[in-house]
């Protein structure tokens, strides 16, 4: 059996050595691609700036919601003293 096997070890020892080429070239170039490639970068960039957004977006919309109901009670209240009023003035 060891008879056999030293006999394809020669045969390996390139196969190896092509294989460790390769791997080493491929890792260097996935290397090079991802210093180059910046899409990840401006993905994650525009996904905080779209969370931001909404959240502008929200923000305004309690404050616009609130401002109106505060607006709304003040235009009842007067609208109640107006009625108190011109009630006082012609009818008594």
């Amino acid at each position: 059996m060891a008879k056999g096997l030293s006999r394809f070890i020669p045969t390996f020892i390139p196969l190896v050595f092509e294989l460790v080429r390769h791997f080493k070239r491929d890792t260097s170039h996935n290397q090079n691609i991802r210093k180059n490639d910046k899409t990840q970068d401006k993905l994650a960039t525009m996904e905080h700036l779209m969370v931001r957004l909404e959240k502008k977006v929200q923000l305004n919309r309690d404050v616009y919601i609130k401002s109106f109901n505060q607006l709304r009670f003040w235009l009842a209240l007067n609208s109640v003293l107006l009625v108190a009023i011109f009630v006082k003035v012609f009818f008594y």
